[in-house]
């Protein structure tokens, strides 16, 4: 008969299982905590040195993205505490030397200068000036309050103004017939159109949208320090 097997001290490294769920759960909050706390003074560095670009991974080491700093799309990556879910915590309770992806904070200089990286349809981050715009095309009866705040623009993408409102109204050709047309009212003029006619704005967020961002992101990433 063999006696009793020498007591095992929780790691960290192995898979959570039966009494000591608790204390490895602890522990793994624990490493979250720190691991967060690092992630986000790392963000809050590269803030503050003038960044205005994101650059992030995508399924494969090589993919690399390049996003403005307030795309819609980065948002959850630069959250860090959300990012850390269950699956992520059970893989770093197997290795705990395992992290999530963290997007670089980069100068418009150093975007610049980027080669091989792709550049975000959402944000369209243009960092040299020079690449063409996301355009969409509809045709001027789709046009709906979603729309205000875009750049109308011509067919080459050249701005027209920023939508303001826009309305259908009973026009008059030059014989005097009636017929339906939608006039739209940009910051810079007014733009008639026929209801079927294409028309072009530029596929990007808003000012409305990309102001407010911006102010989520200095509150994220310029306050007093704390993680969240």
């Amino acid at each position: 008969m063999t006696g009793p097997e020498p007591a095992r001290t929780p790691d960290v490294d192995a898979a959570p299982t039966g009494d000591d769920t608790g204390f490895r759960s602890d522990a793994i909050d624990e490493l979250v905590a720190r691991i967060v706390a690092e992630e986000v003074a790392e963000l809050r560095r590269g803030f503050a040195s003038g960044a205005e670009f994101a650059v992030t991974r995508g399924g494969s080491s090589s993919e690399q993205m390049l996003h403005r700093l307030e795309c819609a799309s980065i948002e959850s990556h630069l959250d860090r505490p959300s990012k850390w879910t269950e699956p992520h915590r059970r893989r770093l309770a197997s290795n705990p030397a395992y992290r999530i992806p963290l997007p670089a904070l980069i100068t418009r200089r150093v975007a610049g200068d980027l080669s091989g990286v792709r550049s975000c349809k959402v944000c369209w981050p243009n960092p040299t000036g020079g690449e063409p715009r996301p355009l969409r095309r509809l045709s001027a009866r789709s046009l709906g309050p979603q729309h205000v705040g875009h750049v109308l623009a011509r067919p080459d993408g050249q701005s027209i103004g920023t939508i303001v409102r826009w309305g259908a109204r009973t026009g008059t050709d030059l014989f005097g017939v009636e017929h339906d047309e939608i006039e739209i009212v940009t910051s810079t003029g007014i733009e008639t159109v026929g209801p079927d006619d294409q028309v072009t704005i530029w596929d990007l967020p808003t000012d409305e949208q990309a102001i407010r961002r911006k102010a989520q992101l200095v509150q994220r990433l310029a306050g007093d320090g704390s993680a969240g």
